[in-house]
């Protein structure tokens, strides 16, 4: 009697194992998914599509395509494009800010630019 309860437990344990494994992989393509989302959510909100469309695109693209992935069961493929969308979006978002940072850098230089002609001209007047 045994070796049939060793049998039954060890195919039992074989049983939630596989489970669990594929129980994992959906977790991680929707958690994949669900971060991708986010991400080109900021983006968006970082005006990337002003500033960087093209990889706020790309990100889109990946992102529809690891959902029609997920679709077809192909949960590895999906799990890699939304990863890769995710990193285009961050991407995008980067750009944006940075295109963002240097047109305030520009708006400063021309600030002081401005008030370093007006210190000219006031000491060209007091001569």
């Amino acid at each position: 009697m045994k070796p049939l309860y060793w049998g039954t437990s060890i195919l039992f344990v074989f049983s939630l194992l596989s489970a669990f494994g594929c129980a994992s992989k959906g977790v991680a393509h929707v958690e994949s998914i669900t971060a991708a989302e986010s991400a080109i959510k900021q983006a968006q909100d970082s005006n990337a599509t002003i500033h960087a469309p093209l990889e706020l695109k790309l990100a889109e693209d990946k992102l529809n395509a690891a959902k029609a992935a997920v679709e077809k069961e192909e949960f590895l493929k999906a799990k890699r494009l939304a990863d890769e969308a995710l990193m285009d979006a961050k991407l995008a978002e980067e750009i944006s800010l940075s295109e963002k940072e240097k047109k305030l850098v520009q708006e400063m230089f021309d600030g002081i630019e401005t008030l370093r002609r007006e210190i000219e001209r006031a000491q060209i007047q007091k001569q």
